[in-house]
C-alpha cells in the first residue's frame, strides 16, 4: 500500500520545508462508502479524499467562512506518512520532532504543543493517532461492526459509522456537569479519544491497541525554597510566552482577572513583534468594570486595545456557534462568538490564557494528608466542583425517564467516582481533585469553548505547555494556594499590572490578603446608585441572548416550534411553563443555566442529531 498522497512532505529528502498549510477537519473511513452525504463543520467544506486505500480512506475538510481551523505540518519518513493538526511549543523544527516519535528516537510524551497527530505506517498497514497531554484539539471514534471511524469532527464520525442511538447516561452528565464525562459523547458507541493516548488501528479499522503514554503525578520539589519557584516561574513562563508571540498577528484578550494580565506582563511595547498584538475585551455593559480594568492593563503595556459591549447576537448565529463547539457545551458561554468576525480581520491566533487559574490555586483541600479523606469523600468534593445548578429540571424531564432502573443522582456520582479512580496514584487529595477537573472540566468544556476562537483565529495555550505543567507538578499546593504564586509573580515582575484592581476583589494586588476600607466603600457607593437607578447589573452572557425580544423569539423557534426533534423528549408545553417560568424569574433557581442547555441541546438535534449537515 502507498503512502497518502498529497498528505505530507518528505522530511529525509533535501527539499524545503513546506508553507504553512491550514486544515478545516478530517476523517479516516475503512469502509467504502462515499462521504458526500456526512456533515460538515460548515457549509463550503465538502469533503474531499485526500488518499483512499484498498480498504480505508483518508478525507479532509478545507477551512471556510467561519472556520479558520488548524495549521497543518506534513512529515514523512520511509516507512511513515503523518498529519500533524496544531502546532508544537519550544520545537524549532516541528517535522523533526515528530519524525522522531514515529521512529522510535523520541517518546510521544516529548510532543508539546496544541496538536493532534495522525500517521499511517505503511510496513505494518497501521494508522496511528496520538492527542497531546491534555487533548486540546478533540477527535473522535466510532465504532460499527468490528470497524472504526476517526475524525476531528463528532457529528461526521457518528454519521460514517452509522451510529444514531443517544446515549443517556452520557447526557445525563451533560445536562448536570455542563459536559459529557468521561469519554462518552452524545451518541452511543461514539467516544472522544482520551488526552496523552496513542491509538492504534490496522488498516481495515479494527482497534489494535489504546495506550497512555504520560501519566499524572504530584512530585513537590521540598529542595525548593518558595522564592526560588517564584523565580523559575517567572523564567519558564517568560520563555513560554516568547515562543508563543514568535511570529504571526496575535490578538490578546485581556479581563479582569489575573491569567490575561499574566500573559500581558511578558509584553512590551518596545518588544520586536510588539506591532503584530492586538488586545481586546468585552463587557455586557458600556461601563463594564472588567472591560474598564482590561483597558488600563493593555494601557500599562502599550497594547493597541478595542473594547465592546456584547449585544444580542446568539440566535443570529447559532448555527456557526453550534458546530465550533458541536453541542458540547451551553452555547452562550461562548461570548467570543460575538466578535469573531473583528478577530479574524486583525489576527492569525490568539493567545488564550485558559487553565492558568486551576494551576495556580488550590482546590480548597489545603493541608489534607495523603489518606485523609477516602473514596467517598474525595467524590463528593470533585462533584461540588463540577456539578451544576440549574440541572434538576433537565435530568427530571429529559434523562430520568430514559435511564431505566438508575436515577440521575446516583449515576453522576458513579461517573466521577470513575474518573476519579483512574487518578488514584496521585496521594495528594487537593492535586488529585486538580488533575481531576483538568481531564474532566478542562478537557470536555474549556477546550469546546476554544473551538469557538478557530471561527477566527488558532488559539495558542500557554498554561497547556507540557514545561509549564511539569513545572506545576514540583510545585507544593501551599504555594499556590489562594493564587499567592501569581499574585507575588505580579508584584515582583509586573508591578505596574499588580497595581491595577482585580476585579475578584476591587483592590490592587499589594492589597490581597488585606481589608481595603476604599474597595469597599467604592462598591457600597456603585450598588447604591444602581439601586437608586433601578438599573440591573448584567452579569451572564444568557441575560443579554435571551431577556429582550430578540431572545424570547429565538428561544420560542428553537424550543417550541412544531415538528422540533426536543418533542420526542419532552412535551412542548412543560417547556412553555419552563419558559414563563423564565420570563418571569429568570434568576430564581438558576433557570438561565436550564434554558440555555435545553436550547443546547434542541439546537444540536436540530443541526446534527438527525445525521444532517451544517445548515
Amino acid at each position: 500500500m502507498n503512502a497518502p498522497a498529497n498528505l505530507y512532505y518528505d522530511h529525509d529528502q533535501s527539499a524545503p520545508p513546506p508553507g504553512l498549510d491550514w486544515l478545516g477537519d478530517w476523517l479516516l473511513t475503512f469502509t467504502p462508502q462515499p462521504v458526500a452525504g456526512l456533515p460538515a463543520r460548515r457549509p463550503g467544506m465538502a469533503w474531499q479524499t485526500a488518499w483512499s486505500g484498498a480498504s480505508s480512506a483518508l478525507w479532509r475538510g478545507d477551512p471556510a467562512g467561519g472556520w479558520r481551523g488548524l495549521p497543518l505540518t506534513r512529515v514523512a519518513t520511509p516507512a511513515w506518512a503523518a498529519w500533524l493538526a496544531g502546532e508544537l511549543y519550544g520545537t524549532p523544527d516541528p517535522a523533526a520532532a515528530v519524525a522522531a516519535v514515529l521512529m522510535g528516537d523520541a517518546p510521544a510524551a516529548a510532543l508539546n504543543g496544541h496538536f493532534l497527530l495522525l500517521a499511517y505506517h505503511q510496513p505494518a498497514d497501521e494508522w496511528h493517532v496520538w492527542t497531546n497531554r491534555h487533548a486540546t484539539v478533540h477527535a473522535y471514534l466510532a465504532t460499527a461492526n468490528d470497524r472504526a471511524v476517526v475524525g476531528t469532527f463528532m457529528p461526521a464520525v457518528a454519521a460514517a459509522a452509522g451510529r444514531a442511538e443517544l446515549d443517556w447516561e452520557a447526557l445525563t452528565a451533560f445536562f448536570g456537569f455542563g459536559f459529557c464525562a468521561g469519554d462518552r459523547t452524545q451518541w452511543q458507541g461514539v467516544r472522544i479519544l482520551r488526552p496523552a493516548t496513542h491509538y492504534r488501528l490496522d488498516g481495515r479499522g479494527r482497534l489494535l491497541s489504546e495506550e497512555c503514554y504520560w501519566e499524572w503525578r504530584h512530585a513537590p520539589d521540598a529542595t525548593r525554597s518558595y522564592q526560588d519557584t517564584l523565580a523559575e516561574f517567572a523564567a519558564l513562563f517568560g520563555d513560554v510566552m516568547g515562543d508563543l508571540m514568535a511570529e504571526g498577528r496575535l490578538a490578546v484578550p485581556i479581563s479582569g482577572g489575573l491569567d490575561s494580565r499574566s500573559t500581558v506582563a511578558t509584553m512590551r511595547a518596545t518588544d520586536a513583534g510588539a506591532d503584530r498584538r492586538w488586545a481586546y475585551s468585552y463587557g455586557y455593559s458600556d461601563d463594564s468594570i472588567e472591560t474598564r480594568i482590561a483597558g488600563r492593563v493593555a494601557a500599562a503595556r502599550g497594547l493597541p486595545f478595542d473594547t465592546f459591549t456584547i449585544q444580542p447576537y446568539l440566535f443570529r448565529q447559532l448555527p456557526g456557534v453550534v458546530a465550533a463547539v458541536e453541542g458540547f457545551s451551553d452555547v452562550t458561554q461562548c461570548r467570543q462568538a460575538a466578535i469573531v468576525d473583528v478577530i479574524a480581520q486583525r489576527a492569525d491566533y490568539l493567545i488564550a490564557a485558559h487553565l492558568g487559574d486551576l494551576y495556580l490555586d488550590d482546590m480548597g483541600l489545603v493541608g489534607a494528608a495523603p489518606g485523609s479523606l477516602g473514596e467517598d469523600e474525595l467524590t463528593g468534593v470533585a462533584l461540588k466542583k463540577i456539578r451544576k445548578g440549574g440541572s434538576d429540571w433537565l435530568l427530571a424531564n429529559l434523562c430520568a425517564p430514559r435511564l431505566g432502573r438508575e436515577e440521575p443522582e446516583p449515576l453522576l456520582r458513579r461517573l466521577a467516582a470513575d474518573e476519579l479512580a483512574r487518578l488514584s496514584a496521585i496521594a495528594e487529595p487537593d492535586f488529585r481533585i486538580k488533575a481531576f477537573k483538568v481531564d474532566q472540566w478542562c478537557t470536555r468544556w474549556t477546550t469546546v469553548a476554544l473551538r469557538m476562537f478557530q471561527a477566527a483565529a488558532f488559539p495558542r495555550l500557554p498554561f497547556y505547555d507540557t514545561r509549564l505543567a511539569d513545572f506545576f507538578l514540583t510545585v507544593p499546593t501551599e504555594f499556590v494556594a489562594g493564587r499567592r504564586l501569581q499574585i507575588d509573580y505580579l508584584k515582583r515582575y509586573a508591578p505596574d499590572l499588580a497595581a491595577i484592581d482585580w476585579q475578584q476583589t476591587g483592590s490592587s494586588l499589594f492589597r490581597a490578603g488585606r481589608p481595603d476600607p476604599l474597595a469597599t466603600a467604592r462598591r457600597a457607593v456603585n450598588k447604591g446608585r444602581r439601586v437608586l437607578s433601578g438599573r440591573a447589573v448584567i452579569e451572564r452572557n444568557w441575560e443579554v441572548q435571551f431577556l429582550g425580544p430578540e431572545g424570547r423569539r429565538g428561544l420560542t423557534a428553537w424550543l417550541l416550534r412544531p415538528g422540533l426533534r426536543l418533542h420526542e423528549f419532552v412535551a412542548p408545553q412543560v417547556i412553555a411553563d419552563l419558559l414563563a417560568a423564565f420570563q418571569a424569574a429568570p434568576l430564581v433557581d438558576k433557570r438561565g443555566y436550564t434554558v440555555s442547555m435545553l436550547l443546547t441541546f434542541s439546537a444540536w438535534l436540530e443541526l446534527f442529531g438527525g445525521g444532517g449537515g451544517a445548515r
